[in-house]
């Protein structure tokens, strides 16, 4: 007999958000048997429907119809509810989490019980990156109350309350890689401007409308490069379908052009066999960049995350995830690796929660990430220079072992009374940042440095994989910490057992005009600057 799948085929997948949390698509009303007038879900995965059904006596059935991904349809099945919920007002609703993802809902319909009862819909982002994860560990505890009462009787307790739900992702961890935890930056640092890399990007195809064979004005520079395409002119129906190398395998790609703007296409080519369309008077122009720069600094402004988890058993989703404590952290013997954990609005089950076995995937299917590498702790450079003079110029060789970057972004959720028990609110606190280092000990450099107070340029950069060369500057896969501090210790020790000296000193960032910011994160990346679209 075949072994069920576990969690050895757990994966987590992530969306930024557009707005925090749930969005309401259908204010509450009394379900009729066709239901319209729901608001279209918004961004370009779509949406899952929170589903909620309260105030009903009879079993039912719902079916939602629209467009979406895997399905454009769903029904659901719903029994009577049981006396114990028609006792208690707090449990006496039914909800669920669609299964499709939806760019649009054509209605919501109802037979049976589900006729005539309260009806709500809310939206929740769906996920569009697959996010590898080494740890993840989510809950949604909720509070208790119960009445300490003169009663009659010797219990203490007599009837247990469920009041508000604080959901939290309590470890959300995972290995550096330059491409796919790009949501690290948005959910704990803010969102980063960009430049292309290199600055004027290669001209591929010059100003053309679109022909069956378009000419190629320059080859991808090796070891490849990611296609912009500017359209103008935009009439109906534009496609361009790109044929060359990827990585040395020949691919065929079709970039749908929806209107006047600006698209990228998904693979990186090394060599362009071909590009071209149907005939089509939408007016392109692509070029070729290695990747692009993105600068963010902690005067940005933080992204919450739609966070979908399938755990080997059950599918969930958590809108609304807002970090609250990360690391960035390195260590020569290890990886490269990120940690971060924060709240949500809620945990929510995907689908239908009377499956049983329950073991298969409702996560978005969006493929193993297999391009992109992760990065050893010893891929890593530091830097450490006086305040007035420039940064990353003076290396510095003394810290070893765990070198550790802290963030603390504090959020702040509200639960306003708005007839739910989840946060409705959440506020952005300001955000601090610390380093730990471990450092070997040769000289009293640093030791005066921390005597005096004086404020320093302590530069962290992780280099990743190569991903060109042009001008005379090679491009790699990084990101690059810039962090004005001061030592908050030092503390230098020696053991009998150990050859020399070390300290373990802490240091703290503080406001910096010249990067205008407490810390600065240049990352370089090969995905595009639509990440949040």
């Amino acid at each position: 007999m075949p072994l069920p799948p576990t969690t050895s085929k757990a994966t987590t997948a992530v969306m930024v958000e557009a707005a925090t949390g749930e969005v309401t698509l259908l204010a509450t009303v009394t379900a009729i048997a066709t239901n319209v007038g729901i608001t279209a879900p918004t961004g370009s995965t779509g949406m899952r429907l929170h589903v909620t059904f309260a105030n009903w006596f009879a079993s039912g059935t719902f079916v939602i119809t629209g467009v979406g991904t895997p399905g454009n349809t769903e029904t659901v099945n719903i029994p009577a509810p049981t006396l114990q919920q028609l006792q208690s007002p707090a449990l006496a609703n039914f909800e669920y989490v669609s299964v499709n993802t939806y760019t649009s809902i054509t209605n919501i319909t109802t037979t049976g019980g589900m006729t005539g009862a309260q009806l709500t819909v809310k939206g929740i982002q769906g996920a569009k990156y697959n996010a590898p994860t080494t740890a993840f560990k989510s809950n949604n505890p909720m509070g208790r109350y119960s009445a300490n009462e003169f009663n009659g009787l010797s219990s203490r307790d007599k009837k247990l309350l469920a009041t508000e739900v604080k959901g939290e992702i309590s470890a959300f961890d995972a290995d550096w890689y330059g491409d796919l935890d790009e949501y690290w930056v948005y959910a704990n640092c803010g969102s980063p401007s960009w430049v292309t890399l290199p600055a004027a990007p290669l001209s591929v195809v010059a100003s053309a409308t679109i022909t069956a064979s378009m000419t190629i004005a320059g080859q991808p520079t090796a070891p490849g490069m990611k296609l912009i395409v500017v359209a103008s002119t935009f009439a109906a129906g534009a496609t361009l379908t790109v044929v060359g190398l990827s990585y040395g395998i020949s691919t065929t790609e079709v970039i749908t052009i929806t209107g006047n703007g600006t698209f990228y296409s998904a693979n990186t080519y090394s060599q362009i066999t071909s590009i071209g369309g149907t005939t089509n008077a939408t007016t392109v122009v692509i070029t070729g960049v290695f990747g692009w720069k993105g600068t963010v600094t902690s005067e940005a402004t933080r992204s919450s995350l739609a966070v979908e988890h399938f755990d080997g058993s059950a599918s969930w989703v958590h809108p609304g995830f807002c970090a609250t404590d990360s690391d960035f952290s390195v260590n020569p013997s290890g990886e490269a690796k990120l940690t971060m954990k924060g709240l949500c609005q809620d945990k929510l089950p995907i689908g239908d929660r009377t499956t049983n076995p329950l073991n298969v995937s409702r996560v978005a299917a969006l493929g193993i990430p297999l391009a992109d590498l992760p990065a050893a702790g010893w891929q890593t450079q530091v830097y450490i220079d006086p305040i007035t003079s420039t940064a990353q110029t003076t290396p510095y060789t003394d810290p070893e072992g765990d070198i550790k970057i802290v963030l603390k972004t504090p959020s702040d959720a509200h639960w306003t009374y708005n007839n739910q028990q989840e946060w409705t609110r959440v506020y952005a606190g300001k955000p601090e940042c610390t380093v730990d280092l471990n450092t070997d000990i040769v000289s009293l450099l640093q030791y005066e440095q921390e005597r005096t107070n004086l404020k320093q340029y302590l530069v962290v950069a992780l280099i990743g994989e190569p991903i060109g060369f042009t001008g005379g500057v090679f491009y790699t896969k990084s990101w690059t910490w810039t962090l004005p501090v001061r030592y908050e210790t030092y503390g230098q020790e020696a053991e009998p057992s150990k050859a020399n000296p070390y300290a373990k000193p802490k240091l703290r960032c503080e406001y910096d005009p010249v990067i205008g910011g407490a810390y600065q994160l240049v990352i370089v990346t090969r995905n595009p600057p639509n990440y949040t679209a």
